[in-house]
C-alpha cells in the first residue's frame, strides 16, 4: 500500500512542480534548500497521511456522489502542491515575520484539513460498531436517508470550506518560493534561549573514563585550607568558592557529582548539600532548597518567611556545621552588569560567607560552583579558578570505543579504527559528544558512513549543541520526528518509553515498514531503541522498575529541532506562548497560566505534568479540555479527578488517554471515543488508601464475569468492547485478559492475568491470544482437566510476553502430582521469555522444556512453594541467568553438580535460599561456580553447613533461620548502596575472612554461643554499620569477644560509624576501650543492654568528636559518663530508662546539640545552665522524679520546644528571659510546680499548655486572675490549652 502512494506522490510532485515553477527558480530553491538540515517535522508527514487516507477513499468500495468524488480528486492534488512548499519550507529556519504568517497558514489550512477528513474517518468506525451498517447502504435506494443519517452532507459541506482555504494557500505557494529564494538565507540560525537545566547530585553513568587527576586535584582544595593565617582564636573560617568552568557538554556537572559522592568528601563535612541553579535565577528558590538539605528529614515551614527571614533560618541552621554546596551551573546574566550580578549572588552567600567550626579543624565550610563563564568565578570571588578540559585522547578514545564498537574489537575494523581516532581528534574531548557520535555510529561499518561523519564541517566546536547536530542531522527522518516529539518533557523527566511509544504511534510518527508484519509497538519499540542505541537517553533504574532520561544539552536540543511545533510550560513564568504550537505540556502548579491561552483548539498533544509520586490536588477545567477539539493525545495524570471528566468522550480525535485512577466507574460514554487506541489507568495516591477489596474477593469476581477487579470502585464499562481501535489498555493485569476474553477484542496488547475456573475459564482461551505482551500470570492451574487443555493454551507462540508466572493453588495426592507434572511439561514459553516464576506445583520432576537449554535468555528463575520438587534442573547452563530464587521446597534435598551444569552459573549475581530444611551443598569447594555472585540470602536452611568458595565479587550476604529476622533482613536489602552482611551467631562458621572484605553493613543476630575465630572478621577493612542483636541474651558475650577482646583491642575497622548494642550483655570497661577506638563513629545506639560487671562504672566518650547521634535505652549499669567534652559534634541525645544514671553531660560541652530527651531517669537531680549553648531547639524531660529545679538552664536563645512531664519534685522552671524563639511550652503531671517563672514567659511563645500542677497554679488558670494567669495573658498571639494531651 505504501509502495503505491508513494509512487503517487512522486509523479504528482512531478507534475506540480513543472506546473507551478518552470522557469527554474523553485529548482535553485530547492538545490539551496538540500544543504540545509531538516528542523522542521510535522506537517509534510501529516500531509502524506492525508494523501494516503484520501487514495483509500476513492479506491474504497463506498459509491460517492460524483462531486464528493470530485472534492476528494481535487484535495489530493492540492495537497500534493502544497507538500512541496511545506516540505521545502520546513528544511530552514523562517526569520521574516511575513514569511512565518504565510507559513502558519499553510500549516493551519492543512491541520484543518486533516481533522475533516479525521472527522469523516471517525463516522466510519462508529457505524462499524453500530447494529446496522448504514453507511454500507449509501448507494441504494434509501440513499438520502443514509447520507443523513451518517452525516455525508457534512462531510462534504466541510470538505468545501477545506479545498477553499487550501486553494488560497497554493496560491500564495508560488509567491512565497520566489520570495525566499530570491532573497536568500542563512542555513544556520543561532539557537533559542532554552528553559532552565536542573541536575541532581546522583550520578546517571555506569561507567566513567578518566577524571581521576581532576578529582584529586580538586577534592585537595576542598578538604584543607588555603590560608591557614584565616584561623583564629575562636575557629571562624571564611566560607571559600571554587569554580570549575568548562564549555556545555564537557562534563562540569558530572565531575562535580564525582567529588559530591567521593568518600573524602563525605566523611569530612557534617552537610553536602546540592542546588541546580541554570539560567533561571531565584534567590529564595535557591536559599530555600539550600536550607531543606538542613532539616534532617523534617518538613521545614518556610512558606511564610521573607527573603530576610529565610537567610536568617539559613545563617541559624548551618551554624557550628562544616558544609558544602555545590552550586551546579550558575550563569551569568547578560541583562545586568557586574555589579548587579555579584549582589544578587551576595545576598544568598552573605549568611554562611564566614562560620564556625570546630576547634582543631584542618578545613572550613566550602562552596563548589560550575559555569561556563569565567566571569562567575569572578563574580563570587572564587579562591580558585579550575579550567575543565576535554578528555584526553586516551579516555576519548576509550570512551567512544566503547559507544561505537560495543562489545567488538576496533581491531577486526583497521580503517574504522583509523577513522575513529580522526573523529575523536575532531569532537575535543567532550564527552556528551563522544557518546552520542559514538552511539550513531554504533553498529555502522561502512568505510562511507563515517569518513560522511569525519567530514561533516562543525561550524562551532565549542557549542555542544552544533556538536549534537552532527548526529540529529544523520538520523533517519522518522527518528528526528520521534526525538523532537520529546521535547514536551521537562529535564529530567522520568520517560516510560512504553507511554512514549504509544504517544508516537497515536500521532502517526511510527509506519508500517512495507509488508512487515511486526506490530506498531513493535516498530515503535525499534525507533526507540535506536534512540537509546545513539545515547539520546540515559537509563535510569529505580528498583525494579526502568525509566529514561534525556541529558539537558539533548532536550535542548529536541526542543530547538521542534521548529516552534512543541511548547513547555515548565516551573516560573512562562510569559508569551509561540503563536503556532501543535503540542503543549505544563506542570500541574503551572495549569492555571492556559486559563486565557486561545490555541488549545489546535493542540494536537495536551499533557499535564507531575513530577511527584503523590497526587498534584490540581483540578483541569472542564473549559480547558472544551477546547481541545483536535487532541490526539491526552495526558492528564498530572491533575486529580475523582470522577472521569465527561468532557473527554467528546474528544472523537483522541488516540491516546492517560488518566489517574478515578474513584468512580469510568463511564459507559467512554465507548464514544472510536479512535481511541491507548488507554492508560496510573496509580492515584488520593484513592490508594480507600481501596479495601482482598484479592480473593477480586478473584471470585473475576471468575463472575464482573469487572470490578482493580478494588475500590473503579471499573472498566462493557462498553468498552465497542472501541474496535483499542490495542493497549494498562489498568490493571486482570483487565487485559478480559478485554481480549469477555469483551472480545482480541487485538488488545497488554500484560494479562488468567484465572482458571474448572466451568468457565478453560487455559483453551488463551489459544489466539498472542497479542498479550509484557507480563502473563496464569493462576489456580490445578483447575486444568488434563494435559491437552494445557497444551492448547500455546504459550509458545505468545513471543511478546517477557515474564511468565504459572500458579498452583491447593493439591493433595499422586493425582494431582502426575497432573500437574503433564500440564507444566506442556506449558512450554516462547524462547524469548526473560523471567519466569512457578509457584505450588505439585510435582516431583522438572519440565522437559527447563531439563533443556529451550530458555537461554532467562534472567530470572522463581521457584517457589512446591513441596515435592526434588530435585532441580541444571539451571546453571542458562548463559544470561542473573537472579535465581528457591522458596520453601520441603523435599529439594541437594545444589550438587548436576545443579550446576556445566557452566556454574557464569552470569549469576543474586541467589536466594529460604526455607528448605532438607537442602545440602554437594559442592563446596569448586572455584569456577558462581563467579558473579554479588548477593547471596540464606533462611532457614539448618543443613547447610558450609558455602562455596565466592569471588571477592560478592557484595551482600545474608545467613538467616528465622522468619522474622529474614523478613526485615528483605526489607532493608531494598537498599543495595551498600555492601551488607546478615546473619545468625550459629552461621558465623560457614565464612571465611573473604567473604567480608567488602562489607559495609553487618548485622548479627545472637541465637547460640559460638566458639568462633577472631580471624573470620579480621577483614572488615570496609565495614561501617554493625548491629548486634540478643536473640538470647546470655550468649551475646561469645559473639562480642569475637570482635574485641578484653583489652579493648578490636578487629573493627577505626572508620566504623554507626554501632548498635541491643539486647547484649556487656562489659562496660572492655566497651569503654572499644568506643576510644572508633574515632569516626557518628551514631551510638544501646538498647536494652546489661552488664556483667558491677554497675555504676562512668561509660567513657573520649575521642567521640565526630559523634553526632547518641540514643541509650533501658541500660540501668550506666550511672554517669566521662569525657563529654568531647562530644563537639553531636546533634542528639536521647536517653531513657537508665534508672542508675544519676549526671547528663553538661550542656556546655555539646555546642552542636539540637535535640535533648530525657525520660525516666529518676536518679538524675540537675541539668547544667548552658552558657554557649546556642543549638539546642528541643528540649523533652519526662518522669525525672529527682529535678527539683530546672533554674540553671537559661539562655537558650535557639529552643523551640520545652515538654516538661510526670516530674513529681519539680519546683522551679528555667529563666526564660533569654528564650527569645521558644514557641511551644508544655507542662504536665508536676504537682508541686506552683508558679511560673518571675520574670515571666517569652513573647514568642505560640502554644501554651498546662495540666495537673500545683492546685495553687492551676486555680488561676481556671479562674482567669492571679499573677501567673496575668505572665500568660500579657502574651495575646498565645493559645492556651489545658487537660490531656
Amino acid at each position: 500500500m505504501h509502495t503505491v502512494v508513494l509512487l503517487v506522490v512522486q509523479k504528482a510532485r512531478n507534475k506540480c512542480t513543472q506546473r507551478m515553477f518552470d522557469n527554474g527558480i523553485f529548482l535553485d530553491y530547492m538545490a539551496t534548500v538540500s544543504a540545509v538540515s531538516a528542523v522542521g517535522w510535522v506537517v509534510s508527514p501529516i500531509i502524506r497521511r492525508m494523501v494516503s487516507l484520501v487514495q483509500s477513499y476513492m479506491s474504497s468500495q463506498y459509491n460517492w456522489k460524483s462531486g464528493i468524488l470530485s472534492d476528494l480528486k481535487n484535495l489530493e492534488a492540492t495537497l500534493m502542491d502544497i507538500l512541496l512548499v511545506v516540505g521545502a519550507a520546513e528544511r530552514q529556519h523562517v526569520v521574516d515575520i511575513n514569511q512565518m504568517l504565510l507559513l502558519q497558514q499553510m500549516k493551519d489550512a492543512v491541520s484543518d484539513a486533516e481533522d475533516v477528513l479525521d472527522e469523516f474517518d471517525y463516522m466510519l468506525l462508529k457505524e462499524k460498531v453500530e447494529p446496522k451498517g448504514l453507511l454500507r447502504r449509501i448507494g441504494s435506494s434509501s440513499l438520502s436517508v443514509g447520507m443523513r443519517l451518517v452525516n455525508i452532507d457534512k462531510f462534504s459541506s466541510n470538505l468545501r470550506k477545506v479545498l477553499k482555504s487550501l486553494e488560497r494557500v497554493r496560491a500564495s505557494a508560488e509567491m512565497f518560493v520566489r520570495v525566499m529564494a530570491l532573497e536568500g538565507f542563512n542555513p544556520i540560525q543561532s539557537l533559542e534561549c532554552v528553559p532552565a537545566r536542573i541536575t541532581g547530585s546522583l550520578l546517571h553513568e555506569d561507567a566513567i573514563f578518566g577524571r581521576e587527576k581532576e578529582i584529586d586535584e580538586l577534592v585537595g582544595q576542598l578538604l584543607y585550607i588555603s590560608d591557614k593565617s584565616l584561623l583564629s582564636i575562636h575557629q571562624k573560617l571564611r566560607t571559600e568558592v571554587h569554580t570549575i568552568v568548562g564549555v556545555g557538554g564537557i562534563g562540569k556537572t558530572t565531575l562535580a557529582q564525582l567529588i559530591y559522592n567521593d568518600d573524602r568528601i563525605v566523611d569530612s563535612f557534617d552537610v553536602r548539600m546540592w542546588v541546580s541553579v541554570s539560567n533561571n535565577f531565584d534567590k529564595t528558590r535557591i536559599t530555600k532548597e539550600i536550607i531543606a538539605y538542613t532539616t534532617g528529614g523534617e518538613n521545614a515551614e518556610l512558606a511564610n518567611f521573607n527573603f530576610s527571614k529565610l537567610q536568617e533560618e539559613l545563617r541559624w541552621r548551618l551554624r557550628c556545621k562544616r558544609f558544602l554546596l555545590v552550586l551546579d551551573d550558575v550563569w551569568y546574566d547578560e541583562k545586568y552588569g557586574e555589579h548587579i550580578n555579584k549582589e544578587r549572588w551576595m545576598d544568598i552567600i552573605a549568611p554562611i560567607k564566614e562560620m564556625f567550626t570546630r576547634p582543631g579543624s584542618m578545613t572550613g565550610s566550602k562552596i563548589l560552583v560550575t559555569t561556563r563563564t569565567e566571569l562567575v568565578a569572578k563574580m563570587l570571588d572564587s579562591r580558585s579558578l579550575f579550567i575543565l578540559e576535554g578528555l584526553g585522547r586516551d579516555d576519548s578514545w576509550s570512551l567512544f570505543r566503547r559507544c561505537a564498537f560495543g562489545s567488538r574489537k576496533p581491531e577486526g575494523y583497521p580503517e574504522l579504527k583509523q577513522l575513529g581516532y580522526q573523529i575523536v581528534q575532531k569532537l575535543k574531548g567532550s564527552p556528551l559528544a563522544l557518546k552520542v557520535v559514538g552511539g550513531h555510529l554504533n553498529g555502522k561499518y561502512s568505510d562511507a558512513e563515517w569518513e560522511d561523519v569525519l567530514q561533516k564541517d562543525v561550524l562551532n566546536p565549542n557549542d555542544i549543541l552544533t556538536i549534537l547536530h552532527l548526529s540529529y542531522e544523520s538520523l533517519p527522518e522518522h527518528l528526528q520526528q520521534c526525538f523532537a516529539y520529546c521535547s514536551l518533557f521537562s529535564k529530567g523527566y522520568r520517560i516510560d518509553s512504553k507511554r512514549l511509544i504509544r504517544m508516537w504511534i497515536a500521532q502517526g510518527l511510527v509506519h508500517l515498514e512495507g509488508n512487515n508484519s511486526r506490530s506498531l509497538e513493535d516498530i515503535g519499540r525499534g525507533y526507540f531503541n535506536d534512540l537509546l542505541a545513539r545515547s539520546f537517553f540515559q537509563v535510569l533504574r529505580c528498583g525494579d522498575q526502568t525509566y529514561y532520561v534525556m541529558h539537558d544539552s539533548l532536550n535542548d536540543l529536541a526542543l530547538h529541532v521542534s521548529n516552534g511545533e512543541c511548547f513547555r510550560v515548565d516551573h516560573g513564568s512562562v510569559g508569551e506562548f509561540p503563536h503556532y504550537i501543535r503540542h503543549l505540556s505544563v506542570s500541574a502548579e503551572q495549569l492555571g497560566d492556559l486559563v486565557n491561552y486561545d490555541g488549545l483548539r489546535r493542540l494536537r498533544t495536551f499533557m499535564i505534568l507531575n513530577d511527584s509520586w503523590f497526587c498534584s490536588k490540581v483540578c483541569l477545567s472542564h473549559d480547558i479540555l472544551n477546547k481541545l477539539k483536535s487532541v490526539r493525545v491526552l495526558d492528564v495524570s498530572g491533575c486529580c479527578f475523582g470522577s472521569f471528566p465527561e468532557a473527554v468522550n467528546d474528544l472523537i480525535h483522541l488516540r491516546y488517554l492517560a488518566i489517574q485512577r478515578t474513584y468512580y466507574p469510568l463511564p459507559t460514554t467512554i465507548s464514544r471515543l472510536n479512535h481511541l487506541q491507548s488507554l492508560f489507568v496510573l496509580y492515584h495516591s488520593c484513592y490508594s488508601a480507600r481501596i479495601s477489596c482482598s484479592n480473593k474477593r477480586k478473584q471470585l469476581k473475576y471468575l463472575r464475569r464482573e469487572v470490578n477487579t482493580t478494588g475500590g470502585h473503579f471499573r472498566l464499562p462493557e462498553s468498552i468492547s465497542r472501541l474496535i481501535n483499542l490495542v493497549h489498555v494498562d489498568v490493571e493485569k486482570a483487565y487485559t485478559l478480559m478485554l481480549s476474553g469477555v469483551f472480545q477484542l482480541p487485538c488488545v496488547e497488554g500484560s494479562g492475568e488468567f484465572l482458571v475456573n474448572k466451568k468457565e475459564q478453560s487455559l483453551v482461551q488463551l489459544k489466539d491470544l498472542n497479542k498479550i505482551r509484557g507480563e502473563l500470570s496464569v493462576k489456580f492451574l490445578e483447575n486444568v482437566k488434563n494435559r491437552e487443555e494445557a497444551a492448547k493454551s500455546h504459550l509458545d507462540l505468545k513471543e511478546h510476553i517477557s515474564k511468565l508466572e504459572l500458579e498452583w493453588g491447593s493439591c493433595d495426592g499422586a493425582h494431582d502430582m502426575d497432573k500437574g507434572f503433564e500440564v507444566l511439561d506442556v506449558l512450554k514459553p516462547h524462547r524469548n521469555l526473560d523471567e519466569l516464576t512457578i509457584s505450588g506445583y505439585p510435582g516431583v520432576k522438572s519440565p522437559s522444556w527447563l531439563e533443556s537449554d529451550w530458555l537461554r535468555r532467562l534472567k530470572l528463575i522463581c521457584l517457589r512453594d512446591c513441596n515435592r520438587w526434588e530435585v532441580l534442573p541444571p539451571l546453571g547452563d542458562l548463559p544470561l541467568l542473573r537472579t535465581l530464587e528457591v522458596r520453601r521446597m520441603e523435599e529439594l534435598k541437594a545444589l550438587g553438580q548436576e545443579f550446576f551444569g556445566h557452566a556454574g552459573f557464569p552470569s549469576l549475581e543474586r541467589l536466594l535460599l529460604e526455607r528448605l530444611p532438607k537442602l545440602e551443598w554437594c559442592l563446596v569447594d569448586n572455584d569456577k561456580v558462581l563467579q558473579n555472585l554479588r548477593h547471596l540470602s540464606v533462611a532457614g536452611c539448618p543443613r547447610l553447613r558450609s558455602y562455596p568458595t565466592h569471588p571477592r565479587t560478592l557484595r551482600h550476604i545474608a545467613v538467616l533461620d528465622q522468619e522474622r529476622i529474614q523478613v526485615k533482613a528483605q526489607m532493608d536489602s531494598l537498599d543495595l548502596s551498600r555492601s551488607f552482611c546478615r546473619l545468625v551467631s550459629s552461621s558465623l562458621h560457614v565464612l571465611h575472612a573473604h567473604h567480608l572484605e567488602c562489607i559495609e553493613d553487618m548485622d548479627i543476630y545472637v541465637n547460640h554461643s559460638v566458639d568462633t575465630s577472631t580471624t573470620v572478621f579480621s577483614n572488615l577493612k570496609s565495614l561501617k554499620q554493625l548491629q548486634i542483636c540478643g536473640i538470647n541474651r546470655a550468649n551475646t558475650p561469645s559473639v562480642i569477644t569475637t570482635l574485641w577482646g578484653e583489652n579493648g583491642a578490636t578487629v573493627l575497622p577505626s572508620s566504623l560509624r554507626f554501632l548498635e548494642l541491643r539486647r547484649c550483655y556487656l562489659q562496660p570497661s572492655s566497651f569503654s576501650k572499644l568506643l576510644k577506638n572508633l574515632p569516626s563513629l557518628v551514631t551510638l545506639h544501646l538498647i536494652e543492654c546489661d552488664t556483667v560487671e558491677i554497675p555504676g562504672l562512668p561509660v567513657s566518650l573520649h575521642l567521640l568528636r565526630m559523634l553526632k547521634q547518641l540514643y541509650i535505652y533501658k541500660c540501668d549499669w550506666i550511672s554517669s559518663f566521662e569525657g563529654s567534652e568531647a562530644l563537639l559534634s553531636l546533634e542528639e541525645m536521647k536517653i531513657d530508662q537508665c534508672y542508675d544514671l544519676e549526671y547528663v553531660p553538661y550542656l556546655d560541652d555539646m555546642p552542636c546539640l539540637q535535640k535533648l530527651h530525657l525520660s525516666r531517669c529518676p536518679q538524675v537531680m540537675r541539668l547544667s545552665k548552658a552558657v554557649h549553648q546556642t543549638t539546642l531547639k528541643e528540649l523533652v524531660v519526662r518522669s525525672c522524679d529527682g529535678l527539683s529545679s530546672l533554674r540553671k538552664l537559661c539562655d537558650l536563645v535557639s529552643l523551640v520546644k520545652l515538654t516538661i512531664t510526670d516530674c513529681s519534685d519539680l519546683l522551679w522552671l528555667p529563666d526564660m528571659t533569654g528564650f527569645y524563639s521558644l514557641r511551644v511550652l508544655s507542662i504536665d503531671r508536676c504537682p508541686r510546680l506552683r508558679s511560673l517563672p518571675r520574670s515571666g514567659l517569652p513573647v514568642s511563645l505560640e502554644t501554651f499548655f498546662l495540666s495537673r500542677c500545683h492546685q495553687a497554679l492551676e486555680e488561676q488558670f481556671q479562674r482567669k486572675e492571679g499573677p501567673d494567669w496575668n505572665k500568660f495573658a500579657a502574651l495575646p498571639g498565645c493559645k492556651w490549652e489545658a487537660g490531656r494531651r
